[in-house]
């Protein structure tokens, strides 16, 4: 199984019954998160990182903290 490192692609359900998000994570100088593309200093990817497909972690943003599902790592 695989496990979300710099160069991932995630997919992520945030709630229950909303749609799956994706995410691929990439080098700071590559991030541009209007396209889904994020770097690994971004809370959310701090977060992945290290994590596999089926865990639930918690994401401690600036102003908030959430829960997401990791669904798939490729």
């Amino acid at each position: 199984m695989a496990t979300v490192r710099i160069g991932s692609a995630v997919t992520l359900q945030l709630g229950q019954g909303d749609e799956p998000e994706h995410w691929k994570i990439v080098d700071a100088s590559e991030a541009d998160a209007t396209r889904g593309v994020i770097s690994p200093e971004t809370p959310l990817a701090r977060a992945l990182i290290g994590h596999q497909a089926g865990e639930t972690v918690q994401v401690r943003g600036p102003e908030s903290r959430y829960t997401v599902t990791i669904l798939d790592v490729v």
